[in-house]
């Protein structure tokens, strides 16, 4: 493999930024000197939990390992305590910069597809909720998303005030209360509805909790919600906590369930 951390000028944030891009150059991929012409990579876009940076799905699982058996490059980011927002308080524009500054970046700097049917998205804890964020604003980008132990919908659990005592309060710079953000952008039950009513057609989805997990009821909820509204997704509840075992186990299990490797090697003859 090839294990790229590169740095960036964000002109949405006004400074550097960190992105981790893993390409596959091994036996069961394309080295980067032998790609055939014009050859892009299916990409994974993973995102990472509140507070965490985009090295940590690199350090902490063996993704590098899976991202090579299914041929797939992988963008990993990471927007620390922002909660994947643009940032109610400061306007620190964290998910323009995730999410539109950083694909044209990575695409101009590495053969990544473009293909919807060749891009997914995933994460873990609030990098769920960002991932399904992103997912639901743009549905068409996308084939698949992931969610391992993902926080699902921040705006339900929301405090109504911000206020300091509330186990939430750190992320109040970037959410604010819950009135900035129900029936926006930022709610994914309502994106959800929205894009729905419009006719859209999602991606197909994979859900995964651990009975251990501080989230498995709200992980559990969502879940339920999003069957009855008629979708159809990946669902398992297992046994496991809201930590990165928990992710190591569930991204190889995702790639797996995604079967990139058949495109990968049809591609490849």
């Amino acid at each position: 493999m090839a294990n790229f951390r590169l740095h960036y000028f964000s002109e949405a944030l006004l400074m550097t930024v960190g992105v981790n891009v893993i390409i596959p150059e091994n036996t069961w991929g394309h080295s980067l000197a032998d790609r055939p012409k014009g050859y892009r990579y299916p990409v994974l876009w993973l995102q990472s939990g509140g507070g965490f940076d985009y090295t940590d799905w690199q350090r902490y699982t063996a993704l590098e390992l899976y991202a090579a058996e299914a041929g797939v490059a992988v963008v990993c980011s990471g927007t620390y305590c922002s909660g994947y927002m643009d940032t109610k308080h400061g306007d620190f524009k964290y998910f323009t910069q995730l999410s539109i500054e950083t694909p044209r970046v990575v695409r101009h700097l590495f053969p990544l597809s473009e293909d919807p049917k060749e891009n997914y998205i995933a994460g873990f804890s609030m990098g769920g909720y960002g991932s399904l964020k992103w997912m639901l604003r743009d549905p068409e980008k996308f084939a698949a998303f992931g969610l391992f132990s993902g926080i699902k919908n921040v705006p339900e659990i929301l405090p109504e005030k911000e206020d300091r005592e509330d186990d939430f309060y750190m992320f109040a710079s970037a959410f604010g209360d819950a009135a900035n953000t129900l029936g926006t952008e930022d709610d994914v039950v309502y994106m959800l509805k929205k894009q729905l009513d419009a006719g859209k057609k999602l991606p197909r989805g994979y859900m995964a909790t651990g009975v251990e997990d501080t989230h498995y009821e709200d992980n559990v909820a969502f879940m339920d919600k999003y069957e009855a509204m008629g979708l159809r997704f990946e669902r398992t509840i297992d046994h496991g906590a809201h930590n990165w075992e928990y992710c190591n186990r569930h991204v190889k299990k995702f790639l797996d369930w995604l079967d990139i490797r058949e495109t990968f090697q049809r591609d490849a003859e």
